[in-house]
C-alpha cells in the first residue's frame, strides 16, 4: 500500500521515500486519507485499524546535493516527548476515508522546536517522523497485515 498526500514533496530517509510536509509553527493540520484500489473505487475499511505515531530526531550535517536533494546526516532518536498530539481516526471507513491529525502541540514537545536549519549551520536541526499504521486481516491467509507509511514533517519558524 503506498500513500500519496497531494501537494506534498518527498525525500527519503533511511533508505525509504516519504511524503514530506512543511507546516509552521503553532499550526495544526487535518489531513484527508482516501484509500482507493488500483482503478479509484473507495475500498472499504471497517475492518481496519488506523493509528499514527511520531518520532522525533536531531540531524547535525544538512546538505544539498542537488536542486531538488536535501541530504540529512547523523540522525539520532530523541526521548519520546510526553505531551504531543498525532492521531489517526476513521471518517467514514465503508467508503475508505479517514484522517491523520498533527496538532499544534507537535512544536513545542519539549525536544526542540522542529525545524530543518541551512545547510552548513552549526545548530542542530530537529524533524519529526510521523508513521500512519494500518492493520488488517488478509482475506485469503486470514493473517494480520501491518503496514507503516512513513511520513515527514518539516516544520518551520514563522
Amino acid at each position: 500500500m503506498s500513500l500519496l498526500l497531494n501537494g506534498t514533496k518527498t525525500m527519503t530517509f533511511a533508505g525509504t521515500e516519504m511524503q514530506c510536509l512543511e507546516i509552521y509553527t503553532g499550526e495544526a493540520y487535518t489531513i484527508n486519507l482516501n484509500f482507493t484500489d488500483s482503478v479509484g473505487n473507495a475500498i472499504d475499511t471497517s475492518t481496519w485499524n488506523i493509528d499514527a505515531d511520531a518520532k522525533f530526531y536531531t540531524v547535525d550535517t544538512v546538505t544539498y546535493s542537488g536542486p531538488d536533494e536535501v541530504v540529512l546526516g547523523n540522525l539520532t532518536e530523541l526521548a519520546q516527548p510526553t505531551v504531543y498530539t498525532v492521531s489517526a481516526a476513521w471518517a467514514n471507513a465503508a467508503a475508505g476515508q479517514g484522517y491523520l491529525y498533527v496538532g499544534s502541540d507537535i512544536t513545542n514537545s519539549g525536544n526542540g522546536t522542529p525545524n530543518v536549519t541551512l545547510a552548513n549551520s552549526s545548530a542542530n536541526s530537529v524533524l519529526v517522523i510521523t508513521t500512519v499504521e494500518i492493520d488488517r486481516t488478509d482475506p485469503v491467509s486470514s493473517q494480520t497485515d501491518l503496514n507503516r507509511e512513513p511520513l515527514g514533517f518539516i516544520v518551520r519558524y514563522q
